[in-house]
């Protein structure tokens, strides 16, 4: 119970807004260009790797642009089925008093506002064209957005399928169709400057999840080892990372021990010997 509350708090909360925050000159760059960006209505694609946080830069351009006040909806490409992509993207028939109605749900859901594609980079390629010519045209033309209420478009994509994606023939298209900025986020492991920041941020919501966690913190040898480790899954392994030291350590000092195995190769406990 206390471990999903955290996580709940931690994804809505948490991933603060580096604009603000960050110590890194590379971050405090790409987080003034993103500000910049925000205020103009272009499409944007992100690429980073996975965890690196792209998510939360999407919602950050969304909070300072001029749709702020609209909706802003993530839709998340990875494992839904193709009936699902059809009622959110090509359309359903709605039968009502009224009449019949087509809908769009992931559109309509940001309708105005900001609609963020997460990891829309595995989806296949007839996949990302069905879904270009839905943002563009609606399905069929049956159905087309006023220019007013026209969705701004947002697309995660990780660093690993960029690298292929921009060798395709979709990413001319893409290109063509979209007309979108791109932002490279960089890995943790590029921004370490960050990492404490992050820790601290981590640990400081965790503290206002429950009282049981009031006196956490984590000590210089975990900070240390924090700090020298390359975290290939960013952000969000660190997150886990800092949330699995808060438990073992009942709610008191983060210890290196009561890190992730893997960071220092001892376990948080000690084996029966037979």
């Amino acid at each position: 119970m206390i471990k999903s509350k955290i996580n709940l708090d931690l994804e809505t909360n948490l991933i603060s807004d580096l604009t603000k925050s960050s110590q890194s000159i590379l971050m405090q760059d790409i987080s003034y260009k993103v500000l910049q960006l925000a205020k103009r209505d272009s499409n944007v694609i992100i690429v980073g790797e996975i965890g690196s946080g792209k998510k939360r830069l999407a919602e950050v351009i969304h909070e300072n642009s001029s749709r702020k006040d609209k909706p802003f909806h993530s839709f998340y490409c990875l494992n839904i089925n193709e009936d699902e992509y059809k009622d959110a993207f090509w359309g359903h028939l709605e039968f009502n008093q009224s009449g019949i109605t087509v809908r769009y749900d992931a559109l309509e859901k940001a309708t105005a506002g900001t609609l963020h594609l997460d990891q829309f980079s595995e989806l296949s390629e007839t996949f990302m064209l069905n879904i270009i010519n839905s943002f563009r045209n609606g399905c069929h033309q049956l159905f087309r957005f006023k220019k007013s209420s026209q969705p701004r478009l947002l697309l995660s994509i990780n660093e690993e399928a960029y690298h292929t994606i921009i060798h395709s023939n979709i990413w001319q298209i893409i290109l063509d169709q979209l007309d979108p900025v791109v932002i490279m986020l960089p890995p943790l492991r590029e921004r370490k400057e960050d990492i404490p920041v992050l820790i601290k941020l981590f640990v400081n919501e965790i503290k206002k999840s429950s009282q049981y966690f009031e006196n956490l913190n984590i000590s210089s040898q975990a900070l240390y080892a924090c700090f020298n480790y390359q975290w290939p899954g960013n952000i969000r392994q660190l997150k886990n990372a800092i949330l699995q030291g808060a438990i073992l350590s009942y709610g008191k000092t983060i210890e290196l021990d009561h890190l992730p195995f893997t960071m220092s190769w001892k376990l948080p406990y000690k084996l029966d010997e037979k």
